[in-house]
């Protein structure tokens, strides 16, 4: 044993030893099936939690090597990811004298075993229908099938011991990884390591292998920070914009300009302290195409040497990986969202999360990659604060929440140790020793058939094959779920029921005549196909005072960075300054000058940005084109409006109108129409929404003459009133009503049902205040709860619409 173990590590691995040394001494006791399996089930599976660094590798080792001299046992020991299984080969044959490690590819003969020989592999290589599986699960001219190699292991007199790394990751690949486990291995001692497991892990995994109890014992936080192995604390920097601010702000940029500062502090504070050692900054990207070398190019335009930033790109780890991971030539490693769990860095401090996950198991993997302490500053009682502590940078403030629901996972943790299940007890029957199981204080008298091990149940067509697989295994990636929790009987997963169709039969439709004396034609604006005047005069129109031109002459924003140490939850925020992002500037102002789609864009992005540059001229500064281009992209996502109130301005004076198609004579409508009393075809519209409806029925009400007749506009009709926005796009208010002693528009009025709760949508706000040439502004109404309308008014002030005063039929008259 090369290296000596903590206290709490010691007590974690005596406790495992006792637990099985019990069940050891009742199997050695009693010989039968069933007695054998009522020890496993209750005495033969330990789950040992602790946080990532706190040395879960080092206790599992401890315990099958001290075991290993007691007890004949042959350990297979599982990894989450292949590229982990050389990681763990390498800390036994470091640590570990007393274990062999054994190539379970090429050495799978049982004659030569011997106690503590380690076959070292992951569920996906035994478990799963792949070509290696394949290989591993059949006889081959020098090695044996995995199926026969652990009977005759048996057969030799050798108990089957396993490791499983982060189980409860591993266990809920699917159910072939639980099959093996309980119908090729069967193993006596069973030994869970993981660092985040809930109950319901542990009680999935009780289920799927029919155990009675899972023993679990916990190592506290404060246990490995105390024994100097995991660093004190984890100090998490997000940034806060303001709303208006955050698509500007680069805070991809801002976390790596962050760390880098951080990680310089870092390098020269090891130096200070005498420790030759290169700190690893990680930087953690998502999986997308281009991910890894735009972080690359970011991390040189900071300063990083080309020569000092490693990549890995993979989904899983991988030996390259841990390569990397010690290789001290490399200061930055960029690796991908996927390879977050279970690869050991102990040179990192600093880790950037580009893009990531709220979830808190994720936030516990991202905290272990830098949770650990490298050897070399192990054991020194006085390092620097700075030295202490991890660091997290979050590009997205969100993320923060994971981290922090992590931490409060892992405090909850405290060091807890298992006792022996006292439920079974050695009687003998007829001279033969049994075990039986103890319930309410009493011993059964007759056995009691325990549900260890039992072939799960497989779904319907399935059968097994000498291997123990499933023979028509239709999905080798089921969730555990699925194993534990199979469809109810008489449901489906498929039907091969074809949809009824049923074709509906409409009797003879009713034709509405339109009402004599109504007009036919009336008029809708355009707006005039040659744009070159239309250009000029939204250049000139363009509101740049002072306070537009010195938005774009900005470099950076403030944002508040906010630091906190996530398992104290102590919080601290100062302002700093960030650089804009120059690629979402683009895209927003991109998304403002395509808004009046009658106009060509290049055509009026040079419009603007002649008339930037005379501006630039007017006040006497020298400028180049791309600085113009920034100072637009600028001044367009700063200030939204500023196009659409020139385009307002400037439509209202270059569209044209024209005479509508004459309304149709007579319309065509399914029975049971409503009829309408002043409607011009005298029925109510079906396609009237509820709000809409009632303002019909309300316009029907009237006894007082002043509405003579009204019409439902329905929109892009070639007889439809339209009107033309800022946006160049048509707008057709709901419905045309002719208003008796109204002087303009010849009489009639545009008027618009609205939501309130769509009242101030950017569409909205342009038709409360655009106005048709012939028929003026559109009344714009809101039908409240009570049933009242209320009338629509544009608060230029504020810059949004807000309700006026009650509807009254008089006030169409002069609106």
């Amino acid at each position: 044993m090369s290296t000596q173990p903590k206290q709490y590590q010691k007590d974690a691995v005596a406790n495992v030893l006792g637990i099985f040394r019990y069940a050891s001494s009742q199997l050695e006791e009693a010989q039968d099936e069933q007695s054998q399996r009522n020890v496993v089930a209750h005495n033969g599976c330990v789950l040992i939690q602790a946080p990532t660094g706190a040395g879960k590798t080092l206790m599992a080792g401890l315990v099958a090597e001290q075991f290993s001299r007691e007890a004949k046992v042959v350990w297979f020991w599982f990894t989450p990811f292949a590229g982990l299984v050389e990681q763990a080969r390498i800390a036994m044959k470091k640590h570990f004298q007393g274990l062999r490690i054994r190539d379970i590819r090429a050495d799978r003969l049982s004659m030569g075993s011997k106690s503590g020989d380690v076959f070292v592999s992951t569920w996906a290589a035994v478990a799963a229908s792949n070509k290696e599986s394949r290989k591993l699960r059949n006889d081959g001219d020098l090695s044996l099938a995995l199926d026969t190699l652990v009977p005759s292991l048996r057969d030799a007199g050798f108990h089957i011991g396993v490791v499983v790394d982060e189980a409860h990751h591993t266990f809920s690949y699917g159910t072939e990884a639980v099959r093996f486990f309980t119908t090729v291995l069967r193993p006596e001692f069973t030994l869970l390591i993981t660092a985040t497991p809930d109950d319901s892990d542990a009680e999935r995994f009780k289920q799927a292998i029919g155990v009675a109890e899972l023993h679990r014992i916990t190592v506290s936080r404060m246990d490995a920070v105390d024994a100097g192995l995991i660093k004190e604390g984890i100090k998490s920097v997000a940034y806060l914009a303001p709303d208006d601010q955050k698509a500007l702000v680069d805070f991809q940029l801002a976390a790596l300009s962050d760390a880098r500062d951080v990680h310089t502090q870092i390098k020269k504070q090891l130096k200070t302290e005498g420790i030759d050692l290169t700190p690893l900054m990680l930087v953690q990207v998502a999986s997308s195409e281009n991910s890894v070398a735009e972080a690359r190019k970011r991390l040189l335009q900071l300063g990083f040497r080309d020569d000092a930033i490693a990549s890995y790109t993979a989904n899983e780890p991988s030996d390259d990986l841990l390569a990397v991971a010690f290789d001290e030539s490399k200061e930055v490693l960029i690796f991908k969202l996927a390879v977050a769990l279970g690869f050991d860095a102990p040179r990192a401090f600093t880790l950037v999360s580009m893009r990531g996950a709220k979830d808190t198991d994720f936030g516990i993997q991202v905290v272990g990659r830098i949770l650990r302490v490298h050897a070399q500053l192990q054991g020194k009682k006085t390092l620097p604060e700075l030295l202490r502590y991890g660091y997290v940078f979050l590009a997205d403030s969100e993320n923060q929440s994971g981290l922090t629901s992590a931490a409060d996972k892992i405090n909850a943790i405290k060091t807890e140790l298992s006792a022996i299940s006292p439920y079974t007890m050695v009687v003998r029957l007829a001279g033969q020793p049994q075990i039986q199981v103890v319930t309410e204080g009493q011993s059964t008298m007759f056995p009691i058939a325990s549900d260890l091990y039992r072939a799960p149940n497989l779904p319907t067509g399935e059968t097994l094959g000498a291997s123990g697989q499933a023979a028509h295994s239709p999905s080798s990636q089921g969730t555990l779920a699925s194993l534990l929790f199979p469809p109810a009987s008489g449901e489906s997963l498929s039907s091969n029921n074809s949809a009824t169709k049923i074709k509906a039969l409409m009797p003879g439709s009713t034709s509405f005549q339109l009402k004599a004396g109504i007009p036919r034609i009336f008029k809708r604006e355009l707006l005039p196909l040659a744009t070159n005047e239309l250009l000029k005069c939204i250049g000139a129109n363009v509101a740049i005072s002072d306070r537009e031109f010195t938005a774009g002459l900005r470099e950076g924003t403030k944002v508040t960075r906010r630091e906190e140490e996530i398992f104290t939850r102590t919080v601290g925020d100062r302002v700093i300054q960030v650089r804009l992002s120059q690629a979402e500037l683009a895209r927003r102002a991109q998304k403002v000058l395509f808004e009046p789609d009658y106009l060509d864009v290049r055509d009026l992005h040079a419009t603007l940005i002649e008339r930037l540059r005379s501006e630039y001229g007017r006040r006497d500064i020298e400028c180049d084109d791309s600085r113009l281009d920034r100072a637009l992209d600028l001044i367009l996502v700063s200030y939204p409006n500023l196009i659409r109130m020139a385009a307002r301005k400037c439509a209202a004076q270059f569209k044209e109108i024209i005479d509508t198609a004459p309304l149709p004579e007579n319309i065509e409508l399914p029975p049971g129409a409503r009829t309408s009393r002043l409607n011009i075809y005298g029925v109510m519209p079906p396609d009237l929404n509820r709000d809409e409806a009632a303002f019909a029925e309300l316009l029907d009400s009237d006894t007082t003459g002043v509405v003579e007749w009204w019409h439902r506009n329905e929109p892009r009709k070639p007889w439809s009133v339209g009107m033309v926005l800022p946006n160049g796009a048509q707008y057709f208010p709901d419905f045309l009503v002719k208003v008796k002693e109204r002087n303009r528009g010849e009489g009639c009025l545009l008027v618009e049902i609205k939501g309130d709760h769509i009242l101030n949508k950017s569409d909205d706000l342009d038709k409360s205040v655009s106005e048709h040439k012939l028929y003026k502004r559109p009344m714009m109404l809101v039908r409240e709860e009570s049933g009242r309308f209320m009338t629509v008014e544009f608060r230029e002030a504020q810059g949004k619409n807000e309700l006026d005063r009650l509807f009254q039929l008089d006030l169409m008259k002069h609106f």
